[in-house]
């Protein structure tokens, strides 16, 4: 006889094939709009786990892998994930206020990317959306550039779990075009 151990695992299984369903497409779609890497971080305790990575096809790139282990406090990903586990003070206002953050060699100083925090069903953060890259390619206006794009691709991956994603879309709605 199988036991409630394998109904859970089962659970968790299930729930991983839906969150690869609804995220690898939208950050496929990032991907190839932005050229360059991108990933979805999860929080494990006071670590970020890379569960998602869709890889630039630039032969110079900043390579993270599925399964890799990376600090919480640095890098955009890890401080989207704080923000949105309500730490206090700032960067952490500003990224709740904004949904996004932008780090210029925060965790490396040869990389840069932007954050965007992804919700499920009753607002809690799922994780961060992340698109990075080799700092020669990924600049400050390359990331400015970035913000609508990558928050429009956070909305659809909350509104795809169930989630309203009203917050976002205004997020993304008050950049500026240029």
């Amino acid at each position: 006889r199988i036991g409630p151990g394998a109904f859970r695992l089962g659970a968790l299984y299930q729930r991983s094939v839906v969150a690869s369903d609804i995220l690898l497409p939208v950050m496929r779609d990032l991907a190839d709009f932005s050229q360059e890497s991108v990933a979805f971080y999860v929080r494990a305790g006071e670590l970020r786990t890379c569960l998602y990575r869709i890889e630039s096809k630039h032969p110079i790139r900043y390579t993270v892998r599925e399964g890799d282990v990376l600090p919480l406090g640095v890098g955009s990903g890890g401080r989207v994930l704080l923000a949105f586990s309500g730490e206090a003070g700032e960067p952490y206002e500003t990224i709740r206020n904004k949904f996004h953050f932008v780090a210029l060699g925060d965790r490396d100083p040869e990389t840069a990317g932007i954050s965007a925090p992804v919700f499920g069903p009753g607002g809690g953060i799922l994780g961060a959306l992340t698109l990075a890259g080799p700092r020669s390619r990924v600049n400050a206006e390359f990331l400015h550039a970035m913000v609508k794009p990558l928050l429009q691709a956070a909305a659809r991956a909350t509104r795809a779990f169930g989630e309203d994603a009203t917050p976002l879309e205004r997020a993304a709605a008050s950049i500026p075009v240029e």
